[in-house]
């Protein structure tokens, strides 16, 4: 391997640093796709999402794996430019949706053009069809997840067990 390969599916590597890897290939094409709409990568998700319907925050967050004050930032964003807007829940009045403006939606359009050309070209691309990589995926994210929850719950078992009174 010399130093200007990617470090993805080599014997000196892992699984975590592919992902870790595929991930910045993953956004270098994100970028380029959605090059002149001044909408980043991560609030393109943000859109897509709101594209299929209109969402809690929270909802949101958990589709997007991201933590609630991540959210906050992106919403905040489109909040600027006009591309969304708060409705209140009628069962909840606490608590409100998040749905596209009209501005938004002709934003998500516009940015969907280059994102689906770039995903076309990718899936065109692929060893294997589109349907078995985002399977793999999909066991990919449910075991590391459940690996982060065994994780998470080993580090609070020494501080519980430190505590005095124990």
């Amino acid at each position: 391997m010399t130093t200007s390969e990617r470090q993805v599916g080599v014997s000196d590597g892992n699984v975590v640093l592919d992902l870790f890897v595929l991930q910045q290939r993953i956004a270098e094409l994100m970028e380029l796709a959605l090059d002149g709409t001044d909408v980043r990568p991560a609030e393109y998700a943000v859109y897509s999402q709101l594209g299929i319907a209109p969402m809690t925050p929270r909802d949101l967050g958990a589709r997007l794996g991201v933590t609630p004050s991540t959210m906050t930032g992106h919403l905040a964003a489109l909040a600027r430019r006009g591309h969304v807007r708060k409705v209140a829940q009628a069962e909840d009045r606490r608590s409100y949706r998040v749905e596209l403006t009209a501005s938004g939606r002709r934003t998500l359009e516009i940015c969907r053009t280059g994102f689906r050309a770039m995903l076309a070209r990718l899936e065109t691309g692929l060893p294997v069809p589109a349907s078995e990589v985002r399977a793999v995926l999909a066991g990919v994210e449910r075991t590391a997840a459940g690996v982060a929850a065994d994780l998470r719950a080993e580090v609070r078992r020494p501080q519980a067990a430190a505590r005095p009174g124990r």
